[in-house]
C-alpha cells in the first residue's frame, strides 16, 4: 500500500519545523498555527516552558499520524469500490 499523504504531511511538518528553526517564524505564528500538539499544550502549561525539540517531534509525529489516517481511509474507500 502506498502512503503518499503520509509522506506529504510528514514533509510538510518537517518544513514547518525547519522554517521555525532557521528563524523565519520569529513570532511563532506558523509553528503554533499548524502544529496540532501546540494547540493543546497551553491548556496544561505555559508554552514558553516547552522544550522546542519536543514540540518539533510532536508536530512531525502528529502530521505523520494524520496522513496515515487519511491514507487508510482512502485505501479502504478504494478497496470497497
Amino acid at each position: 500500500m502506498r502512503k503518499p499523504v503520509t509522506l506529504l504531511f510528514t514533509i510538510l511538518a518537517v518544513v514547518i519545523c525547519f522554517i521555525h528553526y532557521l528563524g523565519y517564524d520569529p513570532k511563532n505564528l506558523i509553528l503554533i498555527s499548524l502544529s496540532i500538539p501546540l494547540w493543546v499544550i497551553p491548556l496544561f502549561t505555559d508554552i514558553a516552558h516547552v522544550n522546542l525539540f519536543l514540540a518539533y517531534g510532536l508536530t512531525i509525529a502528529s502530521w505523520a499520524l494524520l496522513g496515515y489516517i487519511v491514507d487508510r481511509y482512502v485505501f479502504r474507500a478504494r478497496e470497497k469500490s
